[in-house]
């Protein structure tokens, strides 16, 4: 069931690569976690990551603004049972498409973004941006033309697809429910939990070659540094600084393969400071030392 999952995160990022379309899809009871292969291939689409996006949640106002949103969503996925357009605080439109299991709704596949009028759009962020605390009204339109763009496909040609995943996510469910013993509850609901984490795990992807401490990620998600800790050992697996490690480790493995840069450089590259330090964690998290990987797997690539 694991490759499954795997399949349908590679189909997101498909649709995300092809046509630019940007999916997030809200978990509204906690049933994503039930199983852990689903949560990991689930993970990067659990809230969405764009730089505009980013920004505009940086003050814990704004982003409590947009958490705020899943509760009227989700009343209105439990009422139509149907396909939705709907649009956000800071003027960005999307499909909604609830995920059902029978009669329980369990989230939404959110699919955008886009606008029917670009003017409108901008005085929403500017309207969004000037509320306390302010953030930069240049700085957000600036990101907003960067970063947000409609799909370049027709959406009704995507919608009976993504249809067909939520009715596949809720299929899922049911067999959860045969094999696991976590019956759902309504706790998600109002937990950020699924965004905690996404962020978290943006952030790190962004900054990975630079130094990233708990407390920088605390704030930047935030919460404490006791609850980040927590829900992302209980979620991935690892602890932080292991995650971090390992994400590196795989960005040193593609200079080993690839460029004949010296060790201290990769070391450099992929956010350590210390070539001992980095080729003691190479070793302990692949088995072989970085210069014997290189010396087995180079002139094969």
């Amino acid at each position: 069931m694991g490759e499954a999952f795997s399949k349908v995160a590679s189909y997101l990022n498909y649709l995300r690569d092809e046509y630019n379309v940007q999916i997030c899809i809200k978990d509204f009871c906690g049933f994503i976690p039930i199983n852990k292969e689903l949560d990991r291939a689930l993970q990067p689409f659990l809230a969405h990551t764009n730089p505009f996006c980013m920004y505009m949640k940086t003050d814990q106002f704004h982003y409590r603004v947009c958490l705020s949103m899943i509760r009227p969503m989700r009343l209105k996925c439990d009422k139509t049972q149907q396909v939705y357009f709907g649009m956000c605080h800071a003027g960005l439109g999307e499909y909604i498409i609830p995920i059902f299991s029978d009669e329980i709704l369990l989230g939404a596949l959110n699919v955008g973004f886009f606008q029917n009028d670009e003017n409108r759009t901008v005085k929403r962020i500017a309207r969004t941006c000037a509320t306390k605390p302010p953030l930069s009204v240049e700085r957000a339109i600036c990101l907003y033309h960067d970063n947000i763009a409609s799909p370049t496909i027709d959406i009704r040609l995507l919608l009976p697809g993504l249809e067909m995943l939520a009715e596949y996510l809720g299929q899922t469910y049911k067999l959860f429910q045969q094999t696991h013993n976590a019956p759902l509850s309504g706790r998600y609901h109002n937990s950020s939990e699924d965004t905690i984490l996404s962020h978290a795990l943006e952030y790190i992807r962004s900054n990975i070659t630079n130094s990233i401490t708990i407390t920088e990620l605390a704030d930047f998600c935030h919460c404490s540094e006791s609850y980040i800790s927590r829900i992302f050992k209980k979620r991935t697996g690892v602890n932080i600084n292991l995650y971090i490690n390992k994400m590196r480790i795989e960005a040193a493995k593609n200079h080993l393969l690839l460029s004949h840069e010296s060790m201290a450089d990769i070391a450099a590259a992929v956010g350590f400071n210390d070539p001992n330090y980095f080729s003691r964690i190479f070793s302990q998290i692949i088995g072989i030392s970085p210069t014997e990987f290189r010396r087995r797997f180079h002139q094969d690539i």
